[in-house]
């Protein structure tokens, strides 16, 4: 089954179509990620200091690798793994979108069948 894959810009159009926000996207650098995150108080590794009720509670590498491994196409394969491994569909970027306080950062629990 072929599947156009979505780039951020379409990722962002779906978000602000599903909430009625207005957000663009700018593209920067990884240096400029980096420092967003750092006035942020985001620590760089696993390793560092983590902020106390932090709204990215989470490493900042982490964060910036993601992006080039996007850039890079290193997640331009699309497989049907997950159905195959669930045996559910994927949930839609709209659906998530459209629900989104299900998806916010924060207690995680488990819903393993």
């Amino acid at each position: 089954m072929w599947v156009k894959l979505k780039t951020i810009s379409k990722f962002i159009e779906i978000g602000n179509e599903a909430t009625g926000n207005n957000v663009s996207y700018q593209e920067i650098t990884d240096e400029q990620n980096y420092a967003i995150f750092d006035a942020m108080g985001v620590p760089r590794t696993t390793d560092g200091k983590f902020k106390k009720d932090s709204e990215a509670p989470f490493s900042s590498d982490g964060m910036v690798t993601f992006g080039q491994a996007i850039r890079e196409g290193k997640m331009s394969l699309k497989t049907d793994d997950f159905e195959k491994l669930t045996g559910d569909q994927p949930l839609t970027v709209k659906y998530m979108f459209e629900h989104s306080d299900d998806f916010q950062i924060g207690a995680r629990h488990s819903q393993d069948k």
